[in-house]
């Protein structure tokens, strides 16, 4: 029997994998993909921290310092900070990397294997296996379910979250008329309701495009229009598709995120962030603290839920905060109108409040800027006064 089976091969459970077999542990990890990380689901901007967190780096592609704000009613808002705020990568290439360290510590990697459903056995969970070849089991004492917003693993041990689940469509593209070190950023019911578009530069005259919504909206015809009308078009006249994006973003965090033998990571476990839909960076977090959980429990022998119970509160203590301050931070801006958004932009370009963005600015920590432009500037609190919840 297995130690564990980690079920999807992104950043969260391949960190986990990562984790355990450089502690010995007998570990596989298995991922639909014949190739790791494609295809893509990512627009590829993480913070530097990232990487710091990682313990390692991969090859960027642009340092990001600034960001063009377009919204409503020709609104625009140009930031610049004095210090790298995130990094352009290639996604797959970072998920790749993940794998391989796992893999070189000792975890048997199976591409192009997916997982179709479990049962408690005793002693731990028996996993049914599909390839190309058939259907298989595998027996392993602990399950990570690291399969994403739709993780099946979660579905089959009975983990439900209450969740908002965005989907996404872009493209990589040639003929990008951005700015060098700066992030688009499109708002408004016109442009990308209930989130927001984004346009990163990737290259000389490259970068790469999108926007996520929801239900019942469909990403795909904004996505359409940002070549032909409203602020993304003046970017992409003369644009050439190279490649197309799509995925899900799920937002709430699954609580419990664990039940006898399972633990869930990553967006299988509600990480991504709600201010910016971003979840590398606290996947990875989730990674670190099931593994944690992961090791006790395997020295004592035990995997019951009760054991691995301490997981939620490692995940309160180290990201829960954040995230849920992101959430209400969400419903805020969920809150505005497009009027509303327009006055927001013309104030957020207030010379003072404008110097703390830059100051403050941080896709892992929203509600830092958050806060600090509300202390800067407490008239924002009249267009919503959920901004307040997450800071009394």
């Amino acid at each position: 029997m297995l130690d564990a089976l980690v079920v999807g091969a992104g950043p969260s459970g391949s960190r986990t994998a990562w984790n355990l077999a450089k502690a010995g542990y007998d570990t596989v990890l298995i991922d639909t993909a014949e190739i790791i990380g494609e295809p893509c689901q990512c627009a590829g901007l993480i913070t530097p921290r990232t990487f710091d967190y990682l313990g390692y780096e991969r090859p960027i592609l642009q340092e990001m310092d600034g960001a063009r704000l377009w919204g409503p009613k020709d609104s625009y808002l140009d930031f610049r900070a004095s210090e790298t705020k995130a990094l352009v990568i290639d996604r797959p290439d970072l998920d790749r990397s993940i794998a391989n360290k796992a893999v070189d510590s000792g975890a048997k990697l199976l591409h192009g294997h997916t997982y179709l459903g479990h049962e408690k056995i005793d002693g731990g969970i028996r996993s049914e296996i599909k390839n190309k070849d058939g259907k298989f089991t595998l027996e392993s004492k602990l399950l990570f379910g690291s399969d994403g917003p739709l993780s099946r693993v979660a579905k089959n041990s009975g983990i439900r979250a209450k969740r908002e689940i965005l989907t996404a469509f872009g493209a990589d593209v040639e003929g990008y008329q951005g700015r060098d070190n700066h992030v688009d950023l499109f708002v408004g019911s016109d442009l990308a309701p209930r989130f927001f578009g984004w346009g990163i530069p990737t290259g000389p005259n490259e970068g790469r495009i999108g926007l996520a919504t929801t239900l019942p909206h469909r990403p795909m015809s904004f996505f359409r229009d940002y070549f032909r009308k409203g602020a993304p078009s003046k970017l992409l006249g003369g644009a050439k598709i190279v490649n197309l994006i799509s995925g899900m973003i799920p937002f709430g965090t699954a609580n419990p995120s664990y039940t006898d033998n399972v633990i869930l990571t990553g967006d299988a476990a509600g990480m991504a962030k709600p201010t910016s839909g971003g979840g590398i960076y606290s996947g990875l977090i989730s990674a670190d603290a099931a593994f944690e959980v992961a090791d006790r429990a395997l020295q004592l022998g035990q995997f019951d839920s009760k054991t691995l119970s301490p997981y939620q509160d490692l995940l309160k203590q180290r990201i829960g905060g954040e995230l849920s301050k992101g959430y209400h931070l969400r419903k805020a801006f969920l809150s505005l109108n497009d009027n509303q958004l327009a006055e927001i932009i013309e104030m957020l370009g207030e010379p003072n409040v404008k110097k703390v963005i830059e100051k403050t600015g941080d896709l892992d920590y929203a509600s830092l800027a958050a806060f600090s432009v509300l202390k800067e500037q407490p008239k924002f609190i009249k267009f919503a006064p959920l901004l307040l919840k997450p800071f009394i």
